[in-house]
């Protein structure tokens, strides 16, 4: 078991090919076809890694009980995934670069908490954003966390609660997420915005500090939480 921790690293400059080979064997990892590993470390309990999906450089993910990323899914350069049960990724989703993602280990908490990621089918996390999944943090389908240094936090000293970003929601640069907040589904969320608590709206622009429902959404509002996300801003 100590000699299968240090396997991760000693894979790291394998090429692609023969470390996917080599995470299935000697780690027991689920690994489908037409998968890229490149310069970054994997060292979960364990691993499941869908048909044709990538992971940049210099990545770390470890820690962690389960990982799973579904078919088509990226995770870029230059990210931290430590902690939690279990993080998740869906199919066509996407973490950028740049981003730290990770549950306390061994939290004194208060209550019972839930640490684990879900990011939804098509969710995207740009980067420079930081998300603490020391109880849960859902991000729905085709949602963005966009521009950067956005805020997910789910403890405050030894109280936790969970987060979640409802369903094609848009959220701007600089936003903060406080324990116990949520934010409907295809809403807006504007830049600097503190969200609190639970906003039950959907198609809504939620902006302020701290944040509150502006107005319901325009029809040109609607292409952010309707278009893609540009590939060229992960």
């Amino acid at each position: 078991m100590r000699l299968k921790s240090f396997i991760p690293y000693l894979l790291l400059p394998f090429p692609s090919f023969l470390k996917v080979h080599l995470y299935r064997w000697l780690m027991g990892y689920s690994i489908g076809t037409g998968v890229h590993i490149g310069l970054s470390v994997v060292k979960t309990d364990s691993a499941s890694i869908g048909d044709n999906s990538r992971i940049g450089h210099f990545n770390f993910i470890a820690h962690t009980k389960k990982f799973r990323m579904g078919k088509n899914a990226v995770i870029g350069h230059l990210n931290l995934l430590v902690g939690g049960d279990q993080i998740v990724m869906g199919d066509g989703s996407a973490i950028g670069r740049f981003n730290e993602i990770n549950s306390i280990l061994n939290p004194l908490n208060h209550g019972i908490a839930e640490p684990a990621l879900f990011i939804g089918t098509n969710a995207i996390i740009t980067a420079w954003h930081k998300i603490d999944f020391t109880d849960r943090v859902e991000i729905g389908d085709s949602a963005i966390i966009a521009g950067r240094q956005s805020c997910i936090w789910t403890h405050n000293r030894q109280q936790v609660k969970p987060v979640k970003v409802g369903r094609h929601c848009y959220v701007g640069s600089g936003v903060q997420f406080a324990p116990g907040s949520a934010v409907g589904e295809q809403c807006v969320v504007g830049l600097g915005a503190v969200i609190t608590k639970n906003y039950g709206e959907s198609l809504h622009l939620i902006a302020g500090v701290p944040a509150k429902p502006i107005r319901a959404l325009t029809e040109e509002d609607m292409a952010l939480v309707e278009f893609p996300t540009r590939p060229d801003l992960l």
